[in-house]
This record gives structure tokens, C-alpha cells and sequence, in this order.
């Protein structure tokens, strides 16, 4: 059986958005998607209600995927974090400055210890069509401003947002590459290979990466170098980007890959959907 998508649910808007970028996921790579609640004092009793109500929404979405559901007690953190030891992907709903289970600090932890590639779909409200979106609370960008037609969850046709990747000639970025790659592929949209800071000059990163881009000529890819810190560069990327994907970072030859807290404030603080890729 095929290694599912899954995608932490707390009954939230910002979750359902989580919930169709996941089904997105699950449907351009033909894998099962699986919705998990996490019971705990501080969730939702209604439980089952929260995971059949986003399947509906899931199913409604991309018709055809395979959608389970499944309630498991304890904190969200942790239960996703076991979840995703037999997943391909594991998404959620982050919000940044607002409370709830799944907001940014389970995102951040997930990035951190999770066995599998993490999406934190910020502002995942911003995916909801206008019958599951309250507009008093989370008006989001108008549809004309939106992604671009077709990379996000609201429609297939070709759009313009980049998907961005952190890049720093380290093997966890070459790794970060082939995912963006492929998310830019599938969704046709152009790949932005990205190096900031001083930590190599952007001369050799890119002397690395040119046989790279060359061999990928389908897709409209291209390098950019800034000497801006790494975060403050990251993060100002996303505001116009259909995605960020940075990768996991190994402390030394014996550890599990892990982001580093910088990685994690990214994470925090991206106003786009963040991928956090690592070794599955």
C-alpha cells in the first residue's frame, strides 16, 4: 500500500484549507489521503465530526482519492509526529498568531522531528472557496490576486506564483530541489532556486547548481542570489510564492536530518504554504 498523505484536522478553516492542499497532494501523486484528529483536553469533543467533515470537503475536492479517518488521543504534535512514520507527506493548517491545536508550533515541531517531508499550509484559509470561507474573519486575497491560476488547490490550469527553494549546495538542499522540482512540474509554474546570506559565494552555489537547471528545461527555472540574511530573504520570497520548500539540515553524521531554528522561524513566519523536506 501506497505511503498516504496525511493531514492534521482540528475543525478549523485554516485546517479545511491544510485539508484540500493535502488532497492536492494526494491526487497529483496518486496516494491514498488519510485525516487524523487529535483528541486531547483541549480539543474538539466532537472528534468524529471534525474528520468526516473534512473528508466531505476532501472527497468534494478530488474526487477518486482514496480518504480515510482516523481520532487518536492525545496532543496533536505527537500524534502526528507517529503518524508520520508510515507517510509520504503529513500536512497542516498553520496560523502564525493565532491559537488553536494545529497552529505554527506544531508545524515547527513536526519540521523538527517528523520522519517524513512536513507541509504547513499557512493561512490555509486562503484555499477555501467563497461557501467555506467566513468572510468577516478571513477575507484573503481576492481572486484575482490569488496564486495564479491553477498551482493552488482552486483550480488546474497553468498559474504564475513560483514555488521557491532554499538552496545552499548542501545535500539537504539538493534534496529540497528535486521536491520543488517536481511541485513546480506538476503544477506548472516556475522554480526559483534561491541563496542568501554569506555562508558560500552565490558564484560557486550556482557554478553547482547550473548542470542542475540545464537538465531541466521543462520548467521555466532560474537562479537568484541575495546577500539579505537567509530568513528575512526566505520569508520575503513567499509573500508573492505559491510555495516555499526548504530542507532538513543534519547536525552531524549520526543524527537524523533536523531543521535548524531557523528553519523553524520560516516556518513560523512564511506567508506561504512551507515544505520542510527530509529523507523518507
Amino acid at each position: 500500500m501506497d505511503r498516504p498523505v496525511v493531514v492534521g484536522v482540528d475543525g478549523s478553516v485554516a485546517s479545511l484549507g491544510a485539508v484540500r492542499w493535502a488532497a492536492d497532494e494526494a491526487a497529483r501523486h496518486n496516494r491514498p489521503l488519510r485525516i487524523v484528529h487529535a483528541l486531547s483536553w483541549e480539543g474538539s469533543a466532537d472528534g468524529q465530526g471534525v474528520v468526516l467533515d473534512a473528508a466531505a470537503d476532501a472527497r468534494g475536492w478530488q474526487p477518486g482519492i482514496p480518504v480515510e479517518t482516523v481520532t487518536v488521543g492525545g496532543p496533536a504534535a505527537r500524534v502526528l509526529q507517529e503518524q508520520s512514520r508510515a507517510a509520504s507527506l503529513v500536512a497542516i493548517g498553520g496560523r502564525p498568531h493565532e491559537g488553536g491545536l494545529l497552529n505554527s508550533s506544531v508545524g515547527a515541531h513536526l519540521a523538527a522531528f517528523a520522519h517524513c517531508p512536513v507541509l504547513v499550509v499557512n493561512h490555509g484559509e486562503h484555499w477555501l472557496t467563497e461557501d467555506r470561507r467566513p468572510l468577516d474573519r478571513w477575507p484573503g486575497p481576492p481572486a484575482a490576486d490569488r496564486a495564479g491560476p491553477g498551482a493552488d488547490p482552486l483550480t488546474a490550469e497553468p498559474g504564475t506564483a513560483p514555488v521557491v527553494v532554499g538552496v545552499d549546495g548542501s545535500p539537504s538542499s539538493w534534496r529540497a530541489l528535486e521536491f520543488a522540482y517536481d511541485e513546480a512540474r506538476s503544477r506548472e509554474v516556475p522554480l526559483v532556486a534561491m541563496h542568501a546570506g554569506h555562508d558560500r559565494p552565490h558564484t560557486t552555489v550556482y557554478a553547482d547548481l547550473a548542470p542542475w537547471l540545464r537538465r531541466h528545461r521543462d520548467i521555466d527555472a532560474r537562479f537568484a542570489g541575495t546577500d539579505e540574511p537567509v530568513l528575512e530573504a526566505l520569508t520575503s520570497a513567499a509573500d508573492t510564492a505559491l510555495l516555499l520548500v526548504v530542507g532538513a539540515h543534519r547536525a552531524s553524521w549520526y543524527e537524523q536530518p533536523r531543521p535548524n531554528p531557523r528553519t523553524q522561524l520560516i516556518v513560523h513566519h512564511a506567508a506561504s504554504p512551507v515544505l520542510v523536506t527530509r529523507s523518507v
